[in-house]
């Protein structure tokens, strides 16, 4: 049987800066420049997963328009879920930087949030118990 690990999640960007600052400040995560200027990978250790950041083609990047605040681009089929160790901090942080949070709700004995970063990248906070 072959082994396999998730390396990280891959999100296109329209503008790649302000994102690396919006998830580094979320989760502290550490960016690792490449040798494409457009392109990051961001996790919170060496060898962990994280995420990887690449901007969009400028053709691609046309059709998206950014609001303030930003609107959910809740088309898309991936959202990244994040554990957190303070919930209310990492809302605050969204919110801060640019993104949008939503209310807290319960379940199954963890609380979540669901967010979207400054581009509109559906994105969900995770308290969980243990």
């Amino acid at each position: 049987t072959m082994s396999a690990r998730l390396a990280h999640g891959f999100l296109y960007v329209k503008h790649l800066e302000p994102m690396i600052a919006f998830y580094k400040h979320l989760l502290g995560f550490v960016t690792t420049r490449s040798g494409h200027p457009g392109f990051v990978t961001m996790a919170p250790g060496p060898g962990l997963p994280g995420l990887a950041l690449h901007v969009l083609p400028d053709a691609v990047a046309a059709d998206i328009h950014l609001t303030t605040p930003p609107a959910e681009r809740e088309e898309a089929s991936i959202k990244l879920c994040f554990t957190v160790t303070d919930l209310e901090r990492a809302r605050a942080g969204v919110v801060d930087r640019g993104g949008l949070a939503r209310e807290p709700w319960s379940w199954d004995g963890g609380t979540y949030c669901e967010c979207c970063d400054p581009e509109g990248n559906v994105c969900q906070l995770q308290l969980r118990p243990g």
